[in-house]
């Protein structure tokens, strides 16, 4: 561990202060304590350190600055936005409830602090508690309320206004009462997307030496598990008054101390994919601040234990390359661990807001984090399923389970499995891609699985707000084939066989899922029941195809007649139910605010997303649009055309966005870029109409995609020596005429 040399106006010694580190090489320091041998003092001042120069400011906010407090908690909650809560005033006072912001998005010179509206019940006044940021939730835990220590966890989601605390009610054991533990969110390995919990000081003031992991599920309810620890862990010493990050899958515990101050207590390193600790060299450090940048980690502040009552100013640093450079396992962890920086040559975008309404009534506007949160998944009975994942199947951004923090997979209630079971088990057992030579279900069970899936396209807006990282993939019109060739190579949205990566990424369909290949019945049947599987997961947005005018002539019908044995013109029938789940469809999607994607992109009419935020569903496609909005959503899903960069350019100046996404423009590639990455098509079907022998392909938006430049895309070209995959083909090399489906009623 080095000390730095730092210059400008060095904070003064403290103890009991956070430093947050804000992106874009600045840390924010607040508060704390001055002062020596019970001679303290609190105080209420913010400094800003450049990281790469190692230069301190002290920053001259405007704003609700809040007053003095130590031993508070503090996150960052977007690129240079901070926020603060609780801490402790002297004297046995405790700093007020509200929640406050701190905002450097318009400069060191024009920063601000701003107090965040909450309505309702808050956590109440407590000091040496922990509060962390797991998008899009601000978690805060335990502390001490002035009377006694407590192990509530509260919960306020940033992006749904009014903004209001929520006190969680676990179900599951709960961690024993603390104060001055230290939490962390893991967004890596197998505690992913977890608040992680170490120590603390319980109720009979011992030092506690567990971990444990708070999750949300899908279904809304949040739990708390206990991290397992290896046989001989158990020596790790209990410690309070310390700090936790992570780096990757690994949490780092720095310093701390215990009721014996001989004890000396080592930079202690759990690994959450193999349950292991290691310890190395102390810090000897107490109340002290922590942050981490790359693999790099900073310590200031607070006291040393040979000197237990004067607090230090300096400003150390650990390189974790070298500390961990005897251990094989954990130096191979930090390079891939380490995060992207935001350039600072690039303002940042954000997606959700918080309006502060002051007392006078005006409003200002606070943007706040939009980074996609990694979510787990859950059995229908919750059930805790151990499996191994190896790293090198996993994306970058590290959003994978393993051994440590065990979870389980999947999710949903009985019909949805039994659809899935039935829909999409048979097809993904399929070892050579190759279509089944009979339908795998009968005609009630397709009509059932699409008056499932309805209700839960009812229950979405008809543009959906999806963020990053995300799979995209264009028109896939019945051709089965490419569709499972796609998940057999690169991964399926599901978890049943250990291969897929629905835990990694979600995934998004752009329309056009029939007509035209031999297998519409099969892929949209594959298609829905991983939709009502997987709802939160797995989104589809409406194509042309999915117009009951089209797909009566362009095959779908044909399909439901022949494999299905019924009158499309039934009311009942499967035909008629599947269309009704297609105008229940969203028809467009964004991404993290910055894309727009549609089957058919944008079209000649001028439209804000607002517009389409007023359309109602069911959504029923006219020949002759007679409004604006009809007019629209006819253009987004079937017939827009976009030729013109001036047009496109407007569009995405007036809804803010960067890029346009659309799914039904075939490209010899499977994916091109148009007006230097402003419009980009993707196309999921190879050697379209059989005989333009393109490949096929989707898109990855990862966590950290800015531009389309970052974009990744996978292809497929057209399987070798492969029969045709749709109804044209089959019948010009057979020599058979077109066959047509009657539009007229049988007699009775």
């Amino acid at each position: 561990m080095e000390t730095l040399r730092v210059a400008g106006e060095n904070p003064q010694p403290r103890f009991g202060h956070t430093v947050t580190y804000v992106g874009q090489g600045k840390a924010v320091l607040f508060g704390g304590a001055m002062g020596d041998t019970g001679k303290y003092e609190i105080i209420s001042e913010t400094y800003i350190l450049d990281c790469a120069r190692l230069v301190w400011t002290k920053a001259t906010a405007t704003g609700t600055i809040p007053k003095q407090r130590a031993a508070h908690a503090a996150t960052a909650v977007d690129s240079l936005q901070m926020v603060v809560f609780g801490g402790a005033t002297g004297g046995g006072g405790l700093a007020n409830d509200d929640l406050y912001m701190f905002d450097l998005r318009e400069g060191e010179t024009n920063a601000r602090w701003l107090t965040v509206p909450v309505v309702g019940s808050t956590p109440g006044k407590r000091y040496g508690h922990s509060l962390t940021f797991a998008k899009p939730y601000l978690v805060l835990f335990g502390g001490n309320t002035g009377n006694e220590p407590v192990n509530d966890s509260w919960i306020l989601n940033v992006e749904r206004s009014p903004y209001q605390w929520t006190k969680l009610q676990p179900s599951s054991e709960l961690p024993a009462v603390r104060v001055y533990h230290a939490a962390a969110h893991c967004s890596s390995g197998a505690a992913s997307g977890m608040v992680v919990v170490f120590g603390g000081r319980t109720a009979d003031s011992s030092a506690l030496a567990d971990t444990w992991g708070l999750r949300r599920h899908r279904d809304g309810r949040w739990d708390w598990v206990r991290a397992p620890y290896k046989q001989g862990d158990a020596a790790i010493l209990g410690r309070y008054q310390h700090q936790t990050l992570f780096i990757g899958p690994i949490m780092i515990v720095l310093g701390g101390r215990t009721n014996n101050m001989a004890d000396v207590l080592t930079i202690d390193v759990y690994n959450t994919e193999t349950s292991e600790w290691t310890s190395f060299p102390s810090i000897d450090r107490f109340r002290h601040a922590a942050w981490a940048l790359e693999s790099m980690v900073y310590v200031h502040g607070g006291f040393e234990p040979n000197v237990p009552n004067v607090p230090v100013d300096t400003l150390k640093r650990v390189d974790l390359t070298r500390l961990f450079q005897s251990n094989q396992r954990l130096s191979r962890i930090i390079p891939a661990s380490t995060p992207a920086e935001i350039p600072t040559d690039r303002p940042t975008r954000e997606s959700s807001e918080i309006k502060e309404v002051e007392r006078q009534g005006t409003q200002k506007t606070i943007r706040l984090a939009n980074q996609a949160l990694v979510a787990t998944t859950y059995g229908p009975a919750d059930d805790i399923t151990v499996k191994r994942v190896a790293i090198t199947k996993l994306p970058e951004e590290g959003k994978k389970l393993g051994l440590g923090f065990q979870s389980g997979s999947g999710g949903g209630n009985e019909e949805a499995l039994a659809m899935f079971e039935m829909f999409v088990l048979p097809l993904l057992r399929l070892r050579d891609c190759r279509p089944p030579a009979t339908f795998p279900a009968k005609r009630d069970d397709v009509a059932m699985l699409a008056r499932l899936v309805t209700r839960v396209f009812e229950a979405e807006a008809a543009v959906v707000r999806l963020r990053a990282p995300l799979q995209i993939f264009g028109r896939i019109p019945g051709q089965l084939t490419d569709l499972l060739r796609f998940f057999a190579e690169f991964g399926a949205p599901t978890e049943v066989f250990g291969e897929g990566d629905l835990d990694s990424f979600d995934y998004l369909f752009l329309g056009n899922l029939v007509d035209r290949g031999m297998h519409s019945l099969e892929v949209v049947c594959l298609l829905l029941a991983l939709k009502l599987r997987f709802p939160d997961q797995m989104h589809i947005i409406r194509g042309a195809h999915e117009d009951i005018r089209i797909n009566r002539l362009g095959g779908l019908a044909e399909e439901c007649s022949l494999k299905l044995g019924e009158d499309i013109l039934d009311p009942n029938s499967a035909f008629s139910a599947l269309n009704r789940a297609f105008e229940a469809m969203p028809i467009a999607a964004t991404i993290d605010d910055r894309v727009f994607a549609s089957c058919a992109g944008i079209g000649q009419t001028s439209f804000t997303l607002a517009d389409l935020d007023t359309l109602r569903k069911p959504i029923t496609l006219v020949a002759d649009p007679q409004t604006k909005l009809q007019k629209v959503a006819n253009e987004i899903i079937s017939t827009g055309e976009c030729d013109s960069e001036e047009q496109l350019s407007n569009f995405l100046k007036v809804n803010k966005l960067q890029m346009v996404v659309r799914g039904n423009n075939p490209v010899q590639e499977g994916i091109d870029e148009e007006f230097r990455g402003a419009l980009v098509s993707v196309y999921g079907a190879t050697n379209d109409g059989g005989k333009k022998g393109n490949n096929a392909a989707f898109l990855t938006l990862r966590k950290t995609f800015k531009t389309s430049g970052d974009m990744n895309s996978k292809a497929l070209v057209p399987p070798p020596g492969a029969g045709p995959q749709n109804w044209m083909e089959e019948r010009r090399s057979s020599g058979e005429p077109d066959r047509k489906v009657s539009t007229q009623k049988k007699k009775r």
